[in-house]
């Protein structure tokens, strides 16, 4: 591994032993890096690539297919090819935000998968059409599904802190609002109105102290739609009939969903990341000390972090 990266569950399955079925456990999902050595069925990558890869320590429990060590085995299809251009300090910040939000867009909401490389044939795809709302835009799974959304064709519409409004434009959302602002839903609805729109999908990246209410109020009261969740919705709060809600798993590209991730990751990550259609973020905050430095890495977690991703370069 040249990098690893750390997300905010990180220090939750530590602290609770979350999805852990047994110890001793090597945690980390992020990882990039030079593929060392293949397996003889490998016949997609080959050792020199410089690659980013989901590390499937759930639900493998093999200390061997975690992220946080300087040697990490990763399976072939979560794994995907980086371009020159890209850093592996960038490469490791895109593997759990694009497996969940991934997940989130194209599982969970059921919205049709774009025909990438190969399987394009040259084709101009119909696009999607209305409006996708994003709660959480500036944290890597808010701004991974951004870009996602405003690739497909949807109007974007995105709540952030004010600081990451312009960032949050430039990947891709037409409408940004704080998040902090008491009339936030109200402020959302005016919006689509205003324009016209209907906001009959969103994502909740954030999925906790409310959020979750407060998106499945803007669809309830839009008419109806599908929201997905990081987090489960509240068991003591009301589901309106007219919103679908689910919750997105990233693993389930290691599980159930192995063709899926293999098309995501091998496909249109990699496609992505080649011609720029689709690029890392958020910001990175890189984090000195190597492999000793993921105890400090947890403990920035626990006090909150916003608009960046934090990376420990490994070389």
């Amino acid at each position: 591994n040249a990098a690893i990266a750390t997300n905010p569950v990180d220090y939750k399955i530590h602290d609770t032993g979350l999805l852990v079925e047994k110890y001793p456990i090597v945690l980390g999902s992020d990882v990039s890096g030079t593929i060392e050595a293949v397996g003889s069925s490998i016949t997609r990558f080959q050792k020199g690539d410089r690659v980013t890869g989901f590390a499937a320590w759930t639900p493998s429990n093999d200390c061997d297919q975690g992220g946080f060590q300087e040697y990490t085995i990763l399976n072939e299809n979560v794994t995907a090819k980086l371009p020159n251009f890209i850093t592996s300090e960038q490469g490791a910040i895109l593997p759990m935000a694009i497996a969940t939000a991934g997940v989130g867009i194209f599982i969970n909401l059921g919205i049709p998968r774009p025909a990438v490389g190969q399987n394009s044939n040259g084709s101009v795809e119909k696009k999607q059409s209305g409006a996708f709302l994003v709660w959480g835009a500036s944290s890597s799974i808010g701004s991974a599904a951004v870009q996602i959304a405003h690739s497909l064709g949807f109007t974007v519409y995105a709540t952030c802190s004010p600081k990451h409004h312009d960032n949050t434009r430039q990947y891709g959302a037409s409408h940004v609002f704080d998040y902090n602002d008491a009339n936030v839903v109200t402020n959302i609805l005016n919006a689509a109105k205003q324009s016209d729109q209907n906001i009959k999908y969103a994502l909740d990246a954030i999925s906790e102290n409310g959020t979750c209410e407060q998106v499945v109020s803007v669809l309830e009261q839009q008419g109806g739609g599908k929201v997905v969740l990081t987090l489960d919705f509240p068991e003591d709060k009301q589901k309106p009939e007219n919103v679908e809600i689910s919750s997105m798993r990233a693993y389930r590209v290691n599980t159930d969903l192995k063709e899926f991730g293999g098309w995501l990751f091998n496909e249109w990550l990699e496609t992505g990341l080649t011609d720029k259609t689709f690029v890392p973020s958020p910001g990175i905050q890189k984090l000195e000390g190597g492999i000793q430095a993921v105890p400090k890495a947890l403990d920035l977690h626990r006090k909150g972090l916003s608009g960046k991703k934090l990376v420990l370069p490994l070389a």
